[in-house]
């Protein structure tokens, strides 16, 4: 399996020399860019890369990072502690003999917080006024354990060792446009709104059974089990994501099952209620999920279910990725209708990253509540 090095290119930044297992270098590539290059990667290895990125920079070629991986494969980072690197500059005595060692605290601490910069004097021929030797960003152990796990790994561990920080992370399942994160804290306002949403949705009901179909990592069936008091089941078909929702999202009221929802066995009119947010878009068996909650859905069971506007957001294969289609609000009501559902009322959210769900249909998410007759 391959095994991936990155260094920072200096005279052509923010690109990474990509080294193979050989030791050989390979190419250099911008360090987002890395997945159009490889996949299926084992291991891949950033030694002094980040600090020389802006802070957004960084962030996705993190994310690209994990695109790479395989399921299993591991990341390991290397860089400055901004921590220690902050108590040498308070040590340092700044006068000409410090100045002009390049041993003092004053050289050291310089050059670890704003990077070499052996290309930023104007007087020499060197010059490079991109100044792509300066450090852009700068990491402490909290901040990269956090942005590890942002990025999607598990089983995150950062330590200190001589100033310099060696971060790991494990791929233990595929992002795609899941939430990662161990609290819900961590997980995009808009994602959280919606589970609050079918919580103020179905609290009045005092359903026994909910179904949470493509729960991800289980955080809404934690939220769901925690506010209605009742049994929750959340259902993916990542092996991974399901691994993680029974690490942090366990509870006495949720249970989590990997399986493919087409195969799903469960006893037919089981749940008082299904959710399933931002689900139909992934799949080409729309109609055949929605008759699939019908089945497992009682009599009078109601469905909240939500999908991207056409309208508002235009399906793209390119920006889209992992979406197969998006629905205009006539045709999600129809496709919901032919499945056996009546709809009961129609909502919204405005903003695609942090909306508050409301009355309405014009907004860049739709979401239905429906009814079994």
């Amino acid at each position: 399996m391959t095994e991936l090095q990155l260094k920072i290119c200096i005279d052509k930044a923010p690109s990474v020399l990509v080294y193979e297992n050989s030791g050989r270098q390979s190419l250099s590539v911008l360090g987002w860019e890395l997945s159009r290059c490889y996949e299926n990667v084992r291991h891949i290895r950033l030694e002094h890369v980040l600090q020389y990125l802006t802070t957004m920079e960084a962030d996705t070629v993190l994310l690209d990072v994990f695109n790479t991986l395989q399921i299993g494969g591991t990341i390991e980072i290397i860089c400055e502690d901004f921590d220690t690197v902050v108590l040498q500059w308070q040590n340092a005595v700044w006068d000409e003999n410090s100045i002009r060692s390049p041993d003092s605290d004053a050289r050291q601490a310089f050059a670890r917080l704003f990077g070499p910069q052996k290309l930023g004097n104007p007087t020499q021929t060197t010059y490079d006024s991109a100044y792509p030797d300066t450090f852009k960003s700068a990491y402490s152990s909290d901040r990269l354990h956090f942005l590890l796990e942002r990025a999607g790994f598990t089983e995150v561990a950062v330590k200190v060792s001589a100033g310099i920080l060696i971060g790991q992370g494990l791929k233990t399942m595929q992002r795609g446009e899941r939430q990662i994160a161990k609290s819900l804290a961590g997980i995009r306002p808009d994602h959280i709104n919606r589970y609050t949403f079918a919580k103020d949705q179905l609290v009045l009901l005092q359903p026994s059974a909910v179904l949470d179909l493509a729960c991800g990592i289980g955080y809404g069936s934690a939220l769901l089990a925690d506010a209605l008091k009742c049994r929750v089941v959340g259902v993916d078909i990542d092996t991974g994501a399901i691994q993680y929702a029974r690490q942090h999202y366990a509870s006495e009221g949720t249970e989590f099952i990997q399986a493919d929802a087409r195969l799903l066995e469960l006893e037919a009119e089981t749940f008082d209620a299904v959710v399933s947010f931002e689900t139909i878009e992934h799949v080409a068996f729309d109609l055949e999920l929605l008759q699939k909650f019908h089945q497992l859905l009682k009599v009078g069971g109601t469905l909240i279910v939500s999908t991207p506007n056409q309208d508002v957001m235009p399906f793209d294969a390119e920006k889209f990725q992992y979406h197969i289609r998006h629905y205009t609000v006539q045709e999600f009501v129809d496709l919901v209708r032919a499945a056996g559902f009546k709809v009961a009322a129609r909502y919204q959210q405005k903003d695609p990253h942090g909306g508050v769900v409301e009355p309405g249909h014009e907004g860049a998410f739709t979401i239905l509540v429906c009814h079994k007759a």
